[in-house]
């Protein structure tokens, strides 16, 4: 068996090329020749080439037995016992230790901190940070008047005995991908901020089911076709950690919101890497769920067959709180019912005899230093109890074509309407990529699916052997940010390919994977060509750029993901972001 994963080799092209390949590709005479080009170049011909003989797989969903599905009627929020039963986390004494839900729970609950002082210091921060000349760039819409009203009625359940859960008055966000009842889901774009969601999604109806303060949309990549989170139109979020470097995409905004302090936690959507990239690229921590753990009911179906949504959160426990509460059986989702009943079972355990899937020639197809930082969080791991094997994975380039092609195929179709009457009205990359799934047809798209059945079956066997397998979460490090921002998008497909080498497999296959910060890498942080963006003169020319460390498991098994990240949390030191601005802290500074 040979390691058959593949870069693209693409130029990078951006502004006017751009915009003419853009019109090209959109032409249906003048796009033939490019679009085969660009095709050709991401190994479509040899894809079509190949013969499968599996039964095309439409959904990556692995029915729990009818024992062990969830109890529509029994879905606890997370309690104050919940709370002390996750215990205290035991960090390298040098890591900054970024303020957690508990934080918040026990605060209200002595009186040293009222929600409405927390909602006051996030518009504060929204209105002074969010934009102007070195922005955050993190929310795409949020009301201050909403904003109070929920902290007002946090504070008088505080008064009256009956908050709702250890998550009442917590500040969180959602992507701009997510229906949150009050304000546009936009999907990034500038020309969907009008019509403002009737009511809320169903893990957002939820999440107000706790109590949580819902700050609002958090900005992303325009409608999830990038992985760096460049938008032109809201602006590109900062990376908390290395503000001359991009925060990763599309679940942007979240992570930066998280990373940044505004949160603890966030609400993304993973269809490519969605949320354990920018995750990586921030330093926090971020789980993408089992296919069908919670409903999709008032998600933009951007991407159905691939992409969920899934928590960004600070530490560990934090996330483990938001899965819990988004997790779960919803009656009017009818893959959701499949599941077993979530759980975090075994959180606090050792990682004695845990199996870690490495597949070397795989987890080392990364630079140097994203190795390094990997295997050295491995070896702590060992050191700890687990045990690593080495195992074979076939096919992963096919695996790559099968997911590019379902991906763009379905936010193709989900987008329709809008490249009609829209098409200019989207960045030229957008239009690009949009454009160029126009020439790939129905045999693609099924065969891609017999791709997603064969190896499903190819991957149900490693895990037979392992608990786990691990990777690096992206193969390189967050680009640079351009001195010039490009006002309409960039194409780089080599350099997509390498953020994304690792996050496929548990998009098609439905697997879960969480993204943990496994240490941080002495890079240049200065954008390129050296510019005033973003840079204060007087900084140093280097900065600590995180790395993360991913780890995916079988359909359900979320806990286990879990107990590893807060392991990895007790054994990685994190440095305080250079951007942080929590409203939780005092004394407090814009």
């Amino acid at each position: 068996m040979s390691y058959d994963l593949k870069t693209i080799k693409a130029p990078r092209i951006e502004g006017r090329p751009l915009r003419y390949l853009a019109a090209l590709l959109e032409h249906p005479f003048t796009g033939t020749i490019p679009a085969r080009r660009f095709l050709s170049l991401v190994g479509i011909d040899q894809f079509r080439a190949a013969r499968y003989h599996e039964a095309p797989l439409w959904y990556p969903i692995v029915p729990a037995p009818d024992t062990q599905r969830g109890d529509l009627s029994s879905r606890a929020l997370p309690d104050e016992n919940l709370l002390t039963s996750l215990g205290v986390t035991r960090r390298p004494p040098e890591s900054w230790v970024f303020p957690s839900m508990g934080d918040y729970a026990r605060a209200y609950r002595d009186g040293t901190l009222q929600p409405s002082q927390v909602a006051d210091r996030i518009i504060q921060i929204l209105e002074t940070r969010n934009s102007g000349p070195s922005p955050l760039s993190s929310f795409t819409s949020w009301n201050a008047e909403d904003i109070r009203r929920q902290a007002k009625e946090s504070e008088q359940r505080f008064a009256d005995g009956s908050a709702r859960s250890v998550l009442e008055g917590v500040p969180m966000a959602v992507k701009d991908e997510v229906d949150v009842a009050g304000h546009p889901t936009s999907l990034g774009t500038e020309f969907l901020t009008v019509t403002a969601a009737a009511e809320d999604a169903w893990i957002v109806a939820r999440l107000r089911e706790a109590g949580v303060l819902l700050i609002g949309k958090t900005n992303m990549h325009e409608v999830g076709l990038g992985v760096t989170g460049l938008n032109p139109f809201h602006g590109t979020p900062v990376n908390p950690y290395a503000p001359w470097r991009y925060p990763g995409g599309s679940s942007s905004g979240s992570a930066s919101a998280v990373a940044s302090g505004i949160c603890p936690a966030a609400i993304g959507c993973d269809g490519g890497g969605s949320v354990r990239i920018p995750a990586a690229y921030c330093g926090v921590f971020g789980l993408k769920l089992t296919m069908g753990r919670s409903s999709a009911r008032g998600e933009y179906p951007l991407a159905r067959t691939v992409a969920n949504a899934g928590p960004i959160a600070g530490n560990a426990r934090d996330l483990a709180l938001t899965y819990l509460t988004m997790a779960g059986p919803d009656p009017e989702d009818s893959l959701s019912l499949l599941q077993p009943r979530p759980d975090i079972d075994g959180f606090l355990d050792d990682i004695t005899g845990v199996r870690i899937g490495i597949y070397p020639p795989w987890f080392n197809d990364a630079r140097k230093e994203v190795v390094e930082i990997a295997e050295a969080l491995i070896d702590r791991l060992r050191d700890a109890g687990a045990e690593t094997v080495d195992i074979e994975l076939p096919e992963l380039d096919s695996l790559r074509i099968a997911h590019l092609i379902t991906i763009t195929t379905e936010m193709r179709a989900a987008l329709s309407e809008f490249s009609r009457d829209h098409r200019t009205d989207f960045s030229n990359e957008s239009r690009a990529n949009l454009a160029l799934a126009r020439y790939l047809n129905s045999e693609d798209y099924i065969k891609a699916q017999q791709v997603r059945a064969h190896l499903l079956k190819t991957f149900s066997s490693v895990f037979e052997t392992v608990d786990v397998i691990a990777t690096p979460t992206t193969a390189n490090l967050p680009p640079r940010l351009n001195r010039n921002r490009p006002s309409s998008g960039v194409s780089d497909l080599t350099s997509m390919t390498q953020t994304m080498r690792y996050a496929i497999p548990a998009n098609m296959l439905g697997f879960p994977a969480v993204s943990v910060p496994a240490g941080f890498v002495t890079a240049r942080s200065r954008p390129f060509p050296q510019s005033a963006d973003r840079v204060d003169e007087n900084e140093n020319t280097f900065s600590e750029v995180p790395v993360g460390l991913q780890f995916m498991g079988r359909h359900w098994e979320e806990a286990l993901l879990l107990r590893l990240a807060r392991v990895c949390e007790e054994l990685v030191a994190r440095p305080r972001p250079r951007v942080y601005l929590s409203p939780f802290l005092s004394p407090f500074e814009v």
